[in-house]
């Protein structure tokens, strides 16, 4: 049901679309008159179920190699839709302290990969990476940086009807300096779905 002037009129049949039209004719300068999309799409909104932070385990200011942690995941059902279409949208921040003491040092970079895994009838892929990456050229004897930031990512992925888990994993890649800490918090993994068909 729409209602413009008073007047209600039921969008799921074709004579009340074409009633739109002949109203719209009579009041072209109401852009909102006739509604883009007449018949509204379902959407499932799934949220993150286990969010869990990483802290990356360092070693007399060095931060151990080969380090990865899931942050979060979500379970996301399109049986029920045609030709689905996904959207995840990933939050987080990264905080790192850091410094460098000897003056041939001279860098202090962080990089970290970020993997959207999904996991379906046992098969698992990754769908999507992207790499965080935070460099300083130092000049001085001794410097020293904290920084807490925000990192947020968005993706749409079109897939089969199924239902999958898709997980964010974290991994440290590429390290320079020495650390007081290293981690990634606040993770947040969320996923809207509509049929293309529906």
């Amino acid at each position: 049901m729409y209602n413009c002037d008073n007047k209600f009129y039921n969008t799921n049949t074709t004579d009340n679309r074409n009633n739109y039209v002949n109203n719209y004719d009579k009041d072209k300068d109401n852009c909102c008159y006739v509604p883009k999309h007449p018949k509204a799409k379902g959407i499932l909104l799934e949220c993150g179920c286990n969010p869990q932070d990483a802290f990356f385990e360092i070693d007399h200011g060095k931060v151990k190699c080969d380090q990865s942690f899931i942050l979060d995941n979500v379970l996301v059902d399109t049986t029920c839709l045609c030709k689905p279409l996904i959207k995840f949208e990933f939050s987080c921040l990264i905080y790192f302290e850091a410094e460098i003491k000897d003056c041939r040092d001279k860098e202090i970079e962080v990089e970290l990969e970020f993997e959207l895994i999904r996991l379906c009838k046992g098969e698992k892929e990754c769908i999507r990476s992207w790499k965080y990456l935070k460099e300083f050229e130092i000049s001085e004897n001794k410097f020293e940086v904290e920084i807490s930031e925000p990192f947020t990512v968005t993706f749409c992925d079109k897939t089969c009807s199924d239902c999958c888990e898709y997980k964010m994993l974290v991994k440290g890649k590429d390290f320079e300096g020495d650390f007081e800490a290293l981690r990634v918090t606040k993770p947040n993994l969320s996923a809207f779905a509509q049929g293309l068909c529906d």
